[in-house]
């Protein structure tokens, strides 16, 4: 089959490290998967020269990217159904908000099945009120001709009964592999220090992240570290600063870098898919705080995160037992059980079983490794 793989942008963080291992799982299998990538914005990382040397194709669209423009976002429209049209696939598969709401326009438009991946969403947490309201509508009309993918059946549920957006014979769970850290551990240190790893977004939810640090240090001797950068970050510091914490900001640095620095991680974002550093973190033995948000909460049902209800008084609180604590095994077997060794061949069978079904649907009868007679689209 040959299946196009449609993303904002290949900044470094959770849906561009997915769709890498999947892209790779499926060449193995036989198939031909392109990625077509949006540029990241100049605070991000960016993940192209990665995934090409791993040998994943990217194909770059103009117009495509992060930042929500209507004029902008009309002229990525033509980019991705210009690419698409040229390329001729059998599926389309769409990644992140904005390149969902493109590339499922584009495949209405070509006649060509849809998959969408919800790695988060943004139908709160992010904009206004009305806006927030525009993209749970369009989320429900778009999901009527595609089918949807979640990383963890709470994300499943909430998507589905609370957002309403899509049948529920139309939604999968499927794994995803997440490799683990190269980790390598440091000497103990005099005093614990409490990690942040992310983008400096409001959706992250820092400020509740130096509250739960400032609860702390009135109780203990305690560092905070904040790895990652975002358009947040000048404001956090001069907080950080006014509340008097011992906080270091580091910007972007890759997260074996950043979790050596840390004997805790501390998550409180608003919303969360499946949190790539949750189970990177929890893999490399370092204990992971949380509260119980969106696929978060099914890390939490599994023993691989600590939960606790947002706020700094309970947050801190579970940070000092894992930290008295330290390392729990079965959190840490837990997180393993992720890696791609352990789920990337089934993952594989999943979604090339979904691809099929979804592509059947349309009158296509695709072969593994093979492409399809076309003529049932004209």
């Amino acid at each position: 089959m040959r299946i196009a793989q449609v993303i904002a942008r290949l900044n470094d963080g959770g849906p561009a490290r997915v769709l890498e291992s999947l892209v790779l799982g499926l060449t193995a299998a036989g198939h031909t998967s392109v990625i077509f990538a949006g540029t990241t914005a100049a605070d991000e990382d960016d993940l192209t020269p990665r995934l090409r040397a791993a040998g994943c194709t990217v194909v770059p669209l103009p117009g495509l990217g992060r930042r929500v423009d209507l004029r902008g976002d009309l002229r990525a429209l033509g980019s991705v159904a210009a690419a698409l049209r040229q390329w001729n696939p059998d599926i389309i598969h769409t990644h992140t908000a904005k390149a969902g709401v493109l590339g499922r326009l584009v495949a209405r438009r070509l006649g060509v099945p849809a998959l969408h991946t919800f790695h988060g969403h943004v139908l709160h947490g992010y904009f206004s009120r009305s806006v927030s309201a525009a993209a749970v509508l369009t989320e429900r009309w778009l999901a009527r001709g595609s089918t949807l993918h979640a990383l963890t059946p709470s994300q499943a549920r909430e998507l589905q009964q609370r957002w309403h957006i899509g049948r529920a014979w139309r939604w999968r769970v499927l794994p995803v592999p997440v490799p683990p850290v190269a980790f390598v551990p440091t000497p103990a240190r005099a005093v614990p220090v409490v990690g942040f790893l992310g983008r400096l977004v409001p959706i992250k939810d820092a400020d509740l992240w130096l509250d739960t640090v400032a609860e702390l240090q009135r109780s203990m001797p305690i560092r905070g570290v904040i790895c990652g950068d975002g358009g947040e970050r000048p404001r956090l510091e001069r907080r950080a600063a006014a509340l008097g914490l011992d906080v270091t900001f580091t910007g972007f640095v890759p997260v074996a870098q950043a979790l050596a620095q840390m004997d805790a991680l501390l998550l409180t974002s608003h919303n969360e898919g499946l949190p790539l550093a949750a189970v990177e973190a929890a893999g490399a033995g370092i204990p992971v705080v949380a509260p119980p948000v969106g696929g978060m909460r099914d890390l939490i049902a599994a023993g691989m995160i600590h939960g606790a209800a947002r706020r700094p008084e309970a947050l801190a609180a579970a940070v000092a037992h894992v930290l008295q604590r330290g390392a729990d095994p079965r959190a840490q077997a837990a997180a393993l059980a992720l890696a791609p060794a352990a789920v990337l061949p089934s993952y594989v069978r999943l979604y090339e079983d979904v691809y099929r079904q979804h592509a059947r649907s349309h009158g296509l009868r695709p072969e593994r490794g093979s492409r399809p007679e076309r003529g049932s689209r004209s």
